[in-house]
Formats: C-alpha cells, structure tokens, sequence
C-alpha cells in the first residue's frame, strides 16, 4: 500500500452529524494497522498503526472515530478491495435494487449514480434493470467499472466531481451508498456536493451498517479505521435534515450482521410510515450499550485466546480462511503471528493474494493451496465471521472437510 498524504490524523472534537460538542467517550481499542495497509510477501516494511477510539454523540446517536485518517492513506490507488469477490455483497445489491425498484417505479431509463462504486458490481444490476449508470470511485477500481462501461470519474465525491458527473450524465434520479457513507472523510464536503447533484425528484439511498446492530451482536471489529462514523436511524434524520429532504423510507436488512437502509427524498415521496415500533426509543439506550460493548471485548479476547491456545497446543499451527478489512483488528487484539497462523486463504483472483496481512508476516496466498492439501483434519479459522453461511457453504463446495472455527461468535459472549 502506498500513501500519499502528508495531513496529520484529524481529532474529532464534536459531532459532525448533529454539532454537539459533548462526545463521550465510549471504546479504546488501541492502535492497530490499517486495514488495507498489505505489505507485499518479502517486503521488509513495517506497518505504521493508529489508535481506535471511538466516541459517542447523544444527541444523535452517532459514533465517530476521534483520530481520523486522510483519505489518501486509507484509500490509496492501488486500495485492494472488490466487491464481486464476495457473494453476500452482490446479493445485497440485488435486493438494493430490487428496494429501488419497488419503491421508485421501473427503473428504465432512470440514472443512477453510485459513489463509492468500486468494481461497479452495484451499477451492473441496475443497469440489468434498465438504468443509465455512473459512478464515483477514488481508487484503482474504478478502472474495473470503466471497463464495464459505466460512466464512471475516478476521484472523492467533492462539488467539482458532482459537476463532472452532471455533466456527463445529466442530473441523476437516483444516488446510492452502499456500506460507503461511513467512509466519508470530510462529512460537510460530501454533504454540499450531494446538493449540487439534486434535482426536485432524486431519491438518495444509503445503506451502511447500524450501529444499533453493531452494539447487539458484539461487532467491535466494524469500527477499523476506514469507518470514520457508524450511524444510527437518529443520524440519518439530521442528515437528511441537512439535504432538506426526509428520510421517506428505511428498512434494515439482515446482512453483514444487520444494516440500516434508508431513502431520502421530499415529503411527497413517502409512502408509510418509516420508523418501524421501538428503533427510536432502542436508539437512547445506545450509551449504556456501549458500556457493555466495551466489556465484551475484554470476555472475547479472554475467551477466544483460550480456546485458541488450547486448538495450538493440540494441532499446531493452523490455516486461516479469507481477509476482510475488518479482521485486521481481531488478529492484532489476539496477537496471532505466522507461528500460530501459517498463511490466510482468499479466493483465486483476490489482489490481496501476496501479501502479508497487516502488522504481521501471515501470508495470504489462494485457496487452490489449501483444497489441495492433506490436513483437513485440522480446525481452519475464520476470520469472515460476519458471512459464517457463506464461507463455510463455500468450503463445503469445494469439498474441504475439516472443523472451522469463526474468530468471533455469540458463544464467546454467553455466560
């Protein structure tokens, strides 16, 4: 990974949702790696790591990273991540699709502009579905897009960017974020831009992951450097406040162990009500949450050390299966090294294949090398735990038999 910035980390000191100043401070995670930062296999340098402290607004329910990192560092051109390689994101984005369809009418003709787009995996099914697509991407990806024939300008999401895209495409009908709007740097910035891109009828979709949903299924790792705030359904109303716009529609999907969708558009644009019973009301207790969250890092850390030793003293050094980002914090927090690890397996074709996994010297190298060995019988470690189904339904797939142990699950938290 190369950076680019020379910008010092920015501390947060109030709220960039809501402009409260009275941020509590809820979890230290320490200083880790980034979660990109894949150090080439042979390659002799050192990771450099940031801290983890997330602080809390009240006012609107919104968690934020008090250290942020420049952009540049935590999205370089050569960033490794593509989201056709992940098959619970692509159907997400079908059933994103499938949403915008249902509720904005047939999507001919409609345009589409995704930012943060990627490979352009998300544009693809909504060009399937007839749109006109374009997207906004700062990395290397966005060529993979272009490739595709999207219209796509490769750069952050800023007023001059929205003016190319209005000019290329026209005014868009339909703007998403998908599991993108937390990565968002400069808040205020993006804010301004999205309101040069409206017209009287654009619908803006976001889908992230939610915090309420973070703090009840012990999701710690979600909060890695590149998510500079995790929202609440309360953080969306300011925002959407902030557009002049309404949140018309908001549903939360199950995936990446539970998300928030919501639309903003003009009042008139509403078709029920969009609060379901009791999110409100949950969301006011997300401090006293927080204070158990912090907690349960310290039980899991304990518990899964443990359960880890005891696999070593037994097999040895074991395999790992697949390198989200977010993992990244989970092997710093436990300690694990290439004694305890001997390499991270991703599927053929991951740019992530060759390096080492931050702050460590674990290989990731393909699965070809772990199907074609003779030690299934030793337990494998999942580092995707949040798409457990998926990664163990593709294990079995392609016929690997062995014992596979998620690096994080509820059972590590009950009493």
């Amino acid at each position: 990974m190369t950076t680019t910035s020379t910008r010092p980390l920015t501390e947060i000191r109030g709220c960039e949702v809501c402009g409260n100043t009275q941020l509590v401070p809820v979890l230290d995670l320490g200083l880790h790696p980034l979660c990109d930062d894949l150090v080439t296999v042979g390659d002799s340098r050192q990771c450099r790591e940031y801290p983890i402290k997330i602080d809390f607004c009240p006012t609107c329910a919104t968690a934020h990273q008090r250290f942020q990192v420049p952009k540049e560092d935590l999205f370089p051109k050569n960033y490794h991540y593509r989201s056709r390689f992940t098959a619970d994101v692509l159907s997400g984005m079908r059933g994103l699709v499938a949403t915008c369809a249902e509720r904005m009418g047939p999507l001919t003709g409609k345009v589409v502009l995704d930012i943060g787009c990627n490979d352009g995996s998300l544009l693809d099914f909504f060009r399937e579905a007839g749109a006109k697509t374009a997207g906004i991407e700062p990395t290397g990806a966005a060529q993979d897009a272009a490739a595709k024939g999207h219209f796509v300008v490769q750069n952050y999401l800023g007023t001059d960017t929205a003016a190319e895209i209005r000019r290329g495409v026209g005014t868009p009908d339909i703007i998403t974020f998908t599991n993108v709007f937390a990565h968002i740097e400069d808040l205020s910035g993006v804010l301004s831009a999205l309101k040069s891109l409206l017209g009287p009828n654009t619908a803006i979709v976001i889908e992230n992951h939610y915090l309420g949903a973070v703090l009840d299924r012990h999701q710690f790792d979600t909060f890695y450097h590149e998510h500079p705030r995790t929202y609440s359904y309360n953080s969306f109303s300011f925002i959407a406040k902030s557009l002049g716009l309404d949140i018309v529609n908001a549903e939360f999907p199950a995936r990446y162990g539970g998300n928030i969708r919501v639309i903003l558009g003009r009042a008139a644009q509403k078709t029920s009500d969009p609060v379901e019973d009791g999110v409100i009301a949950r969301e006011s207790n997300f401090l006293t949450d927080f204070g158990k969250l912090a907690r349960d890092v310290d039980l899991w850390k304990a518990r899964k050390g443990e359960e880890l030793k005891r696999i070593f003293a037994t097999h040895g050094p074991i395999r790992a299966k697949a390198f989200p980002g977010r993992a990244a914090i989970l092997v710093k927090l436990l300690g694990l090294t290439e004694s305890e690890i001997v390499a991270v397996h991703e599927k053929p074709g991951s740019i992530k294949i060759g390096t080492y996994v931050p702050g460590t010297r674990i290989p990731i190298v393909s699965d070809d090398e772990l199907f074609a060995r003779g030690d299934q019988g030793k337990p494998l470690l999942n580092l995707a735990w949040h798409i457990s189904r998926e990664i163990r339904q593709y294990l079995s797939d392609n016929g690997y038999g062995g014992p596979v142990i998620d690096v994080l699950s509820s059972d590590d938290f009950d009493a």
